[in-house]
């Protein structure tokens, strides 16, 4: 089985596009349901599962992510520049080898 290694894995997303058709259209997944509001999405935090209202967030994996919750899953350091992701959780170096 081969482990993938992604030194560099986290990334601040671009800032999202503008649009005349407001943020209803931006996108991504979602579902249904509904109630009328300014239609903006809110990104949901991977580590502690809240939602994110800082003005930046970070993505890991594919994931988004407060700042303070990018953290190793063994020892909880906080890790920050360099992670390294197997099954979808985040590790420092040492303990990813």
């Amino acid at each position: 089985m081969k482990t993938e290694e992604t030194p560099s894995c986290l990334q601040r997303p671009p800032p999202p596009p503008s649009t005349p058709f407001g943020s209803e259209y931006g996108g991504g997944g979602g579902g249904g349901g509904g109630g009328g509001g300014g239609g903006e999405v809110v990104e949901v935090c991977a580590g502690c599962e809240s939602p994110i209202a800082d003005r930046f967030l970070l993505r890991v994996n594919e994931r988004s992510w407060h700042e303070s919750c990018v953290k190793c899953s063994v020892c909880l350091s906080s890790l920050s520049g360099t992670c390294y992701c197997r099954e979808r959780l985040l590790y420092c170096k040492h303990d990813y080898e």
